[in-house]
């Protein structure tokens, strides 16, 4: 569904881009080349400012970082370009494509492995896992799969729903008891809302990256229900909290996060204090899903839970 909505907007986007550029330029004699070139300075210029406009807002509403966190101005200017490149990627590519990109989510078949869950965050499907998911089936990760979730406009109660039907699933097709949850963004919050309600029986051991635990402030810029449950101090986040209690929901936690996150502020908001909290220096809330540095980081955990990698 999400893709489809992205595709047809991205099809708006494009058809008004060329009718404005086509109104600038009449009557020139050969209109083409600056046509194309005023429409491809739209689309990589307005994700531009998307990038700059939730960068600068980070930084207004930023969490100190420690000393040694510090990126000074070139890491900063480096980080937001790597950001723009992951949103476009994402935007243009990953996400409206994700079917053609990654093909239909595989059928769950007999494993001798755990199996590994990618969760996505809010307005995403799976087609935000493709660098991530191709990066660990090239360390020889597997099964994985990378359910779509319901859209943004629904509750998070209702993703974590439909997350625990997708683990019952591959749990009952690999034969394996358990699998390992890695969720990103919103999706740390939808597999806290499972595992705090249906238990750890299923989960060997969860991995959140870049989320919210304790809401974000640019959450009031979003719209529908669970933007408003990500809202610091919303009542979803209480009654979580409540129903975790101090020590957790008695699963291995791991959450990697980065004190520059440009959407995910103030960044102190990814700590979790039952969790073990792994800081990424220098990367955006999307980039830092298409990088080395992060299947370095998951590969330890993931062998640790039991997926095997083959050399």
């Amino acid at each position: 569904m999400l893709a489809r909505m992205l595709r047809v907007s991205q099809l708006l986007e494009l058809a008004a881009c060329l009718a404005l550029a086509a109104w600038w330029l009449r009557g020139r004699s050969d209109p083409m080349v600056p046509i194309a070139a005023a429409t491809a300075a739209w689309f990589l210029g307005v994700r531009f400012l998307l990038v700059c406009v939730s960068s600068l807002s980070g930084w207004m509403h930023r969490s100190i970082p420690a000393p040694e966190h510090r990126i000074g101005a070139g890491g900063v200017v480096r980080m937001v370009l790597a950001e723009w490149r992951a949103l476009l990627a994402f935007n243009l590519v990953h996400l409206p494509w994700e079917r053609l990109l990654l093909g239909p989510e595989p059928a769950a078949r007999p494993a001798s492995h755990v199996p590994v869950v990618l969760v996505h965050g809010y307005c995403a499907n799976r087609g935000y896992f493709r660098p991530l998911l191709r990066r660990l089936q090239a360390r020889g990760v597997g099964p994985i799969f990378a359910p779509n979730l319901p859209p943004c406009f629904t509750s998070i109660e209702r993703c974590a729903d439909v997350l625990g039907v997708e683990i019952e699933r591959i749990v009952a097709g690999s034969g394996q008891s358990r699998v390992v949850l890695v969720a990103h963004s919103m999706g740390g919050l939808m597999a806290r809302a499972y595992l705090a309600h249906r238990g750890a029986s299923r989960v060997a051991r969860l991995i959140t990256i870049a989320s919210p635990h304790h809401g974000t402030v640019l959450a009031r810029m979003g719209w529908g229900e669970s933007a408003r449950q990500m809202r610091p101090g919303s009542a979803f986040l209480a009654a979580l909290e409540r129903a975790e209690g101090a020590a957790g929901p008695g699963v291995e936690t791991v959450s990697f996060y980065s004190p520059h996150d440009n959407l995910v502020v103030p960044q102190v908001t990814s700590l979790l204090p039952w969790a073990r909290n792994v800081a990424m220096p220098g990367f955006g809330h999307i980039a830092i899903l298409d990088t080395p540095a992060i299947v370095a980081l998951l590969m330890p955990e993931l062998e640790a839970a039991g997926v095997v990698s083959r050399p």
